[in-house]
């Protein structure tokens, strides 16, 4: 797969990719913002690749950093699935020939669906060819819609083809449904949403060390303040083959202000800070809650940390 960026402004998205311009073969491709890469995103990407196919084409995935909301309506903006090097990790497993982040920001959000389509779509990337989720939306303040998207490709001449809605268990996969399950801890069932166990991959950054004076050293991770998970304590499964504790959200017993996925590995030794630690998510073990004294909290996580081994030796 070959990512880029397109260059549409001067802000650097997170992540370090090779910039181009555009591409230099024909494509069919799909635009979306595939936050947390679902079983629908995945409906999707399959029926690009059997349509690519069919036609002699590239396969392109066109998604967007940061998330439109961010910069649309940032109190709207409640919570992320996926970052954007784990949207690409995600992506990365589909065997896409392309994968292009577009840069989104104000002076983006004002471009006109028609133009969209003709500049970007047609003549920049190329298509030949484009799959339309059910819900699309596109261009300055979501004037575009599948029927303006047929219009452009029929005079142009690109394909344009609208995909039904993905079910599940009655349910339209959707990346609304996987943050609610998340936000109240059912974990199991957001699973079955997403095709895998949630995780995340996450810079380690200092903290501020009060896991190793009571002897619980943790990894903290950087940029989880707005995790869409529940407020508590969580059986993990670090880099595919840790088994460890996690506690998300404020730290009540420290006053903590902030929140923070904090991660506990039992027998760990050495330094983590600095690496970017993938954490799986098991089981939502418990909320977080103020304890009366550090005897007290040393006492649950040593709770917390049982739990969390013995969910992980059921899964093994």
């Amino acid at each position: 797969m070959k990512p880029f960026f397109l260059k549409l402004s001067q802000k650097r998205c997170p992540i370090r990719v090779d910039s181009l311009e555009g591409v230099d073969e024909e494509t069919a491709l799909v635009v979306g913002n595939f936050d947390g890469f679902h079983l629908g995103h995945r409906y999707l990407v399959r029926t690009l690749k059997k349509r690519a196919k069919e036609r002699g084409l590239k396969t392109m995935v066109v998604t967007f950093c940061p998330h439109p909301l961010k910069v649309l309506a940032p109190k709207l903006f409640l919570c992320e699935l996926s970052s954007a090097e784990e949207k690409m990790e995600l992506l990365e497993r589909e065997g896409l020939d392309y994968l292009c982040f577009i840069r989104f920001d104000r002076e983006f959000s004002r471009m006109s669906a028609k133009d969209f389509l003709e500049e970007i779509i047609y003549r920049r990337l190329r298509c030949r060819f484009l799959l339309v989720g059910h819900d699309w939306r596109f261009g300055y303040r979501r004037e575009g819609e599948i029927e303006l998207a047929k219009e452009v490709g029929s005079r142009l001449g690109f394909e344009v083809e609208l995909a039904s809605p993905f079910k599940k268990n009655g349910h339209v996969v959707s990346s609304t449904l996987v943050r609610r399950l998340l936000s109240e801890g059912r974990l199991d069932e957001a699973q079955e949403f997403l095709g895998r166990r949630y995780w995340v991959r996450r810079k380690v950054v200092r903290g501020e060390g009060r896991g190793s004076k009571i002897g619980f050293p943790t990894a903290n991770l950087k940029d989880t303040e707005n995790l869409c998970l529940k407020e508590g304590v969580y059986a993990v499964l670090v880099e595919d083959e840790m088994p460890g504790v996690a506690n998300y959200g404020l730290r009540p017993t420290f006053g903590g202000k902030k929140r923070v996925l904090e991660v506990h590995i039992p027998n760990f030794e050495g330094d983590l800070r600095g690496k970017r630690l993938k954490v799986e998510f098991l089981k939502f073990l418990r909320e977080e809650r103020k304890f009366s004294s550090v005897e007290e909290l040393k006492r649950q996580i040593e709770r917390d940390l049982h739990s969390a081994l013995a969910v992980s030796s059921s899964l093994s």
